[in-house]
C-alpha cells in the first residue's frame, strides 16, 4: 500500500509520541501516569481523523502547535510553547527591538490581553486599558500567540509602527489602532510629599534597583516632615522577587515576605533581606486592576506582615512562578512550576488581591479620586496608633 504525505506524517507523529513517553519514562524524565497510553492512542485517532476528514488540507505543525498551546494554556494563560528558534531567543534574552509601545500583557479568553500601560506611552495616548484584548497584531490572531511571543512582536524599531486590532474593554467593539515604538525610559519610583504631611510613593515597577530608589525617595519625603505613606501600585506588574523583597524589608524585619509552594521542592519562605527599615508610621497601599505578579507579592507582604491598609481594586491575581524548560527537540516551555503564597499562607493566583476598602476609578479621572479616598484615609489614622515595625 501507497503512504500518502499526510499519512506518512501522520505515522511518525504518532510514533514520535509513543516514542517520546516511553524513552521519557526509562529515563526518568516523565513520570509515569495511569492511562496515558490511552489518552495517546486517543490523541493518534483524533489526529488521523482530523488530517484526513477536515474540509481543508491541514497542516500538521500548526495543528500541533495549536494542540500545545492549548495543552499549556488549560492549566495556566501564561504557560507558553516556544518553538526551537523562539526557545533559543528567550534563553539568550533577547527581545524583538529596542524600542516598545509600553504595555505588560497577559492572557484572558484565549487572546492577549493587555495587563498595565505605562504613562506617557504609545499605549497610553492610543487609550489602551487594562483588560482590553488584542485581537491581531500586525495581522496575526493573538489565539496563535503566548505573552512572550506577543510582548516581542510589539517590540520593534523605533518609529516603525505596530498594527493593533483591539477590542476595548470600555466601548466593547473592535477598532484598528496602530502605535509606534518608541525607546521609553526605565520607569522609577517617585516619591512626593502633598498637603498636611502625606507623602505618595509612586512604584509602577518593581525592576533591579527600584527598591534602593525607593528608599531614597521615602528618606527624602520623612526630612521634609512626611509623618503618613501612601504607596500607590496602581499599573505596577512587572519587576523581579529580589526587589519585591527589597521593598518589603524597608517596611519590617525579620519576617518572611512571601513563599513559594513547589509541587516537588516543597515550600521555601523568602524573609527579608536585613537592610535598614526605612518607614515605621502609617502607610496604605493603593492597587487595582492591573497590579500584578511580583507587585502583589509586595501588597500582599505589607498587609500581612505589617497590618497595612488596601484601598482599591481588586488586583490581577498573577501569582505563579513561571520557569523556561527545554524540550528534547531544541523547542521549549514556559511553565507554572510553583504559586506565591502570602506570609499567611494565601494563594492570589487567579482570584487576586480584595482591597480592605473598594475605591474605584483609574489615575486618569479628573482629580483622581481614587487616589483621593486612599489619601483620606490615611489622614484618618491617628498616629499615635502607629503600629510598629514587625
Amino acid at each position: 500500500m501507497t503512504l500518502t504525505t499526510d499519512r506518512k506524517i501522520l505515522v511518525l507523529v504518532s510514533a514520535g509520541l509513543i516514542l517520546f513517553t516511553v524513552s521519557g519514562a526509562l529515563i526518568g524524565r516523565v513520570a509515569a501516569v495511569e492511562g496515558s497510553y490511552s489518552y495517546l492512542k486517543l490523541f493518534n485517532e483524533a489526529l488521523y481523523l482530523i488530517v484526513n476528514n477536515y474540509v481543508e488540507p491541514v497542516q500538521i505543525e500548526g495543528l500541533m502547535r495549536g494542540a500545545y498551546r492549548g495543552m499549556l494554556e488549560s492549566l495556566d494563560p501564561e504557560n507558553e510553547y516556544l518553538s526551537p528558534r523562539e526557545y533559543q531567543r528567550a534563553t539568550r534574552g533577547e527581545t524583538g527591538g529596542p524600542a516598545e509601545v509600553g504595555v505588560v500583557l497577559s492572557k484572558r479568553r484565549g487572546y492577549v490581553a493587555v495587563l498595565s500601560v505605562r504613562t506617557g506611552s504609545p499605549a497610553a495616548e492610543a487609550g489602551l486599558g487594562t483588560g482590553d484584548l488584542l485581537i491581531t497584531i500586525d495581522g496575526r490572531s493573538t489565539r496563535e500567540m503566548g505573552v512572550w511571543e506577543a510582548t516581542q512582536a510589539l517590540r520593534g524599531r523605533p518609529g516603525s509602527p505596530a498594527v493593533v486590532t483591539l477590542n476595548a474593554l470600555e466601548a466593547g467593539s473592535r477598532k484598528s489602532v496602530t502605535l509606534t515604538r518608541r525607546i521609553l525610559p526605565a520607569p522609577a519610583p517617585v516619591v512626593s510629599v502633598e498637603a498636611q504631611e502625606v507623602a505618595v510613593a509612586r512604584v509602577t515597577s518593581l525592576s533591579e534597583g527600584d527598591s534602593r530608589r525607593l528608599d531614597q525617595g521615602i528618606a527624602a519625603a520623612a526630612r521634609r516632615g512626611a509623618s503618613r505613606l501612601l504607596i500607590d501600585m496602581r499599573g505596577c506588574a512587572s519587576g523581579t522577587l529580589a526587589e519585591a523583597i527589597g521593598a518589603a524589608s524597608l517596611f519590617f524585619k525579620d519576617g518572611t515576605v512571601v513563599t513559594v509552594n513547589d509541587r516537588h521542592d516543597g515550600d521555601r519562605a523568602y524573609r527579608t533581606d536585613g537592610r535598614k527599615i526605612a518607614w515605621e508610621r502609617p502607610v496604605v497601599v493603593l492597587v487595582d486592576e492591573s497590579t500584578a505578579g511580583v507587585c502583589e507579592i509586595l501588597v500582599a507582604a505589607l498587609r500581612d506582615a505589617r497590618g497595612t491598609p488596601v484601598i482599591g481594586q481588586r488586583t490581577w491575581g498573577n501569582g505563579s512562578l513561571h520557569q523556561l524548560i527545554p524540550l528534547q527537540q531544541g523547542d521549549g516551555v514556559f511553565l507554572a512550576t510553583a504559586r506565591y503564597l502570602s506570609p499567611s499562607g494565601r494563594d492570589w493566583h487567579g482570584q487576586g488581591l480584595t482591597p480592605d476598602l473598594q475605591a474605584d476609578g483609574n489615575p486618569s479621572d479628573e482629580g483622581d479620586p481614587q487616589r483621593q479616598k486612599a489619601v483620606d484615609y490615611l489622614k484618618g489614622i491617628v498616629l499615635q496608633a502607629d503600629r510598629p515595625a514587625a
